[in-house]
């Protein structure tokens, strides 16, 4: 992903594309540089749109009652509880879940982890969003695994996850340059030039003979950033 895409345009109305069901504003959107609140609201109505099945979300009016919304009632919570509450139809009650677990942090990785399998799409890109907020490199191998998601949404939250998890991981997605999946192998060599470490020039020097177009692209626009970096 190139976050470099649209600097210097204006600050992109994630509504209106939502509504107008713009697929390719939304994944431009997702290269915003200057907002990460901005990618990561596009991020979630590409979930929206790209899932078929998904039920329509709102937020409640400011001054409705809302139950069982406070970070108190939610700390009270077992992490079992708190995933569960990742697909609530309440945002609050969705936001103050993820925040939570995102204070537990380590303890709650493996359940996290095994979230990731959830058939609910919310539930994969919060908690996609909840482990690169850890950076537990345990995350790296399952988040790895939703780049190929079948929800648009859910692979691009996943794909900021790894870069923020940075270079722990690193070794680890060299090694899914390797992915049978031409998806994976093209996010895993985006992903190596926005955290830039220089142990993936040689793996994506090797990628630019990839059968992939798009991997060799992405192969060649990374190299160009970790040397600009060095």
């Amino acid at each position: 992903m190139d976050f470099k895409l649209i600097l210097g345009l204006g600050k992109p109305d994630i509504k209106k594309m939502e509504k107008e069901k713009d697929i390719k504003g939304l994944i431009r959107a997702m290269g915003y540089d200057n907002d990460e609140s901005i990618r990561k609201e596009a991020a979630f109505a590409l979930g929206k749109i790209t899932d078929s099945q998904s039920p329509i979300y709102t937020i409640r009016n400011e001054n409705t009652e809302l139950k069982d919304t406070s970070k108190d009632s939610i700390g009270n919570l077992t992490v079992e509880q708190l995933i569960n509450s990742l697909k609530d139809e309440n945002w609050s009650i969705r936001m103050n879940a993820a925040k939570t677990l995102v204070e537990i942090g380590e303890t709650a990785v493996e359940k996290l982890i095994n979230s990731l399998k959830d058939e609910n799409w919310q539930v994969r890109w919060h908690t996609a969003e909840i482990l690169g907020e850890i950076g537990d490199v345990r995350g790296v191998k399952p988040l790895i695994n939703l780049l190929n998601d079948k929800n648009n949404g859910v692979q691009s939250n996943s794909v900021i996850a790894l870069v923020k998890i940075g270079n722990p991981g690193v070794e680890i997605l060299i090694d899914n340059l390797n992915s049978k999946e031409w998806q994976i192998r093209e996010h895993t060599a985006e992903i190596l030039g926005e955290i830039g470490d220089v142990r993936g020039i040689v793996p994506l020097t090797r990628s630019l003979n990839d059968e992939s177009d798009g991997v060799r692209r992405a192969a060649k626009a990374s190299l160009e950033k970790i040397n600009n970096k060095e």
